[in-house]
C-alpha cells in the first residue's frame, strides 16, 4: 500500500504532533517518536513537572517499552525491584510497645517524568512549551490547529497533523472533543503519602496490601530498604467514608480536615510497624477521589486520548500509569504506521477499539476486583472464602499463570501485528 502524501511528514512550519500533557505517558509518547524521528511539541500547563505522589510500580509488559525506549537501565537503577506482593491485615501490638507486620520496579512517578523529559529533549526533536493551557482546537481534512493560553494570558496558535491528548483525568482535549466518559465513582477517598521512617523490617521488603474493612492500604518502600536507618516509604490508605463516634453518630469529614496533619498521623499510625511514638514525618501528601471511568473513543479525527484522559480506574494495583505507558506505546506504532497507509482514519479506529478494549475487558475487572478484595469482608474471611486468596494458597504456578494471562499477555497492543503485513510492507 503507498504512502499519501497527505500523511508523509511535514514541513518545518506545521508540527507533525502536538502531544497536551507533560505527564509520563505524554512524555513517553514524545521520546518514543523523537527515536522515530518524528518531531513534537508538548504543551503543559503547569510550569514545572510535578511532585504530588502519584504512581510508583511499573511491571509485565511496561519493561520491555522502558527497554524499547531505552530508559530501563536507569528506571531499574534509580528504582526498587520490589520481591513481590503480599496481602496481608492491619499490623498488631505485640504487648511491647511495638507493631508487628504479620518483580515490580517502584519508582516515583516524577521521578520517572523527569527521566523521560531528558531523554526526549535530548534527542533534539521534543519541544516542551510550559505553563501553557489548551483551549481551544479545530480540525480539517488537513491538520489541527490548537489554541493555548499562557500564565501571562498570552493566546498562542499552534499548527499540526496530529494531536494527543495525554493531559490527565480532568481532559481539557477531551472535553473540546466533546468525548464522554462512562462509568462509576467510588465512596472512598484515597490518600498518597510519601513518609520518612526507619523500618524495623527484613531489607527490600514486598508491596504490603493490607485487607481491612474500614482501613485498607497499599504499603511500599520507594528506595532499598536497610533496617534501622531512615528511609522513603510511600503510604497510600483509604479514607473511611465516615468517622464514628462513642454515641454512635457519623461525620463526613471535609478534604480539608482529611489532610490535616493529626488525621493524616491518625491513619499511619494504624499502618506503621515499629515502636511507639513512631518516628516517622510525612514529606508530601496527596488526597484522590476514585473512579472506574472509561471514554466512548479515544479518536476523533486527527486528535486521541491516552492515559487517565481516556480512562480512569482506581489505583489499587499499579494499573493506571501502566495502562496510560502501554497507550503511549500503541499511540507510538499508530503514527508510525498512518506514515505507509492511505486509509488511517481506519488505524485510527483500530488504536481507539483496541485500548478500549483492553480497559474493559482486562484494566477495569482487575483494579475492581483488587480494590473489592482489600475491603470487602473481614479479613479473617476473605483469607478463607476470596477465590484469589485460595488459589494463592494453593500455589499451583499454572494455575496463578493462568489467572494472570489476560493482563500480562493482553495489557499490550501491538499495532504492527493487529493491521497485518500489508501495512509492514508498504
Amino acid at each position: 500500500m503507498g504512502s499519501s502524501e497527505a500523511h508523509a511528514l511535514p514541513h518545518d512550519d506545521v508540527i507533525p504532533v502536538i502531544i497536551v500533557g507533560a505527564g509520563p505517558v505524554g512524555l513517553l509518547l514524545a521520546l518514543r517518536l523523537a527515536q522515530s524521528n518524528i518531531r513534537s511539541i508538548v504543551l503543559e500547563q503547569e510550569t514545572t513537572l510535578g511532585t504530588a505522589p502519584r504512581a510508583i510500580g511499573y511491571y509485565g509488559p511496561v519493561h520491555n517499552v522502558f527497554k524499547e525506549a531505552g530508559i530501563y537501565n536507569q528506571v531499574a537503577a534509580e528504582g526498587m525491584a520490589s520481591g513481590g506482593y503480599v496481602w496481608r491485615t492491619l499490623p498488631t501490638e505485640d504487648g511491647k510497645g511495638t507493631k508487628t507486620l504479620g518483580y515490580s520496579i517502584q519508582l516515583a512517578q516524577c521521578r520517572l517524568a523527569e527521566i523521560m523529559l531528558e531523554e526526549a529533549t535530548k534527542t533534539g526533536l521534543t519541544e516542551i512549551i510550559w505553563g501553557h493551557r489548551v483551549t481551544g482546537l479545530s480540525q480539517d481534512e488537513k491538520g489541527v490547529t490548537v489554541t493555548a493560553v499562557s500564565v501571562q494570558g498570552e493566546s498562542r496558535n499552534f499548527r499540526s497533523l496530529y494531536l494527543a491528548g495525554c493531559d490527565g483525568g480532568k481532559s481539557n482535549v477531551r472535553k473540546l472533543l466533546g468525548i464522554s466518559l462512562a462509568g462509576h465513582s467510588w465512596p472512598e477517598r484515597f490518600i498518597a503519602t510519601d513518609v520518612l521512617r526507619t523500618a524495623p523490617v527484613v531489607a527490600d521488603p514486598p508491596v504490603h496490601f493490607t485487607v481491612d474493612p474500614r482501613y485498607w492500604a497499599v504499603v511500599t518502600p520507594l528506595e532499598h530498604v536497610k533496617p534501622g536507618i531512615r528511609g522513603m516509604w510511600r503510604y497510600s490508605m483509604a479514607v473511611p467514608a465516615y468517622e464514628e463516634a462513642d454515641d454512635g453518630s457519623r461525620t463526613v469529614l471535609t478534604d480539608k480536615q482529611v489532610l490535616e496533619p493529626s488525621y493524616v498521623d491518625s491513619l499511619l499510625l494504624r499502618q506503621l510497624d515499629g515502636s511507639r511514638p513512631s518516628d516517622h514525618t510525612v514529606v508530601r501528601k496527596s488526597l484522590y477521589k476514585m473512579h472506574q471511568l472509561l471514554a466512548s473513543t479515544m479518536h476523533r479525527g486527527r486528535c486521541f486520548l491516552a492515559g487517565d484522559a481516556a480512562h480512569i480506574n482506581n489505583p489499587i494495583g499499579g494499573l493506571g500509569l501502566c495502562t496510560g505507558l502501554l497507550d503511549a506505546d500503541a499511540l507510538h506504532q499508530t503514527l508510525e504506521i498512518v506514515r505507509r497507509t492511505i486509509e488511517p482514519q481506519a488505524v485510527f479506529s483500530r488504536y481507539s477499539a483496541e485500548r478500549r478494549r483492553v480497559f474493559q475487558n482486562i484494566i477495569h475487572p482487575f483494579s475492581s476486583a483488587n480494590k473489592t478484595r482489600l475491603h470487602s469482608a473481614d479479613p479473617k474471611d476473605t483469607a478463607r472464602e476470596d477465590w484469589y486468596f485460595q488459589a494463592l494458597h494453593r500455589g499451583d504456578v499454572k494455575e496463578l499463570e493462568q489467572i494472570h494471562a489476560p493482563l500480562y499477555n493482553g495489557w499490550r497492543t501491538n499495532m504492527w501485528d493487529l493491521l497485518g503485513a500489508s501495512v509492514k510492507d508498504a
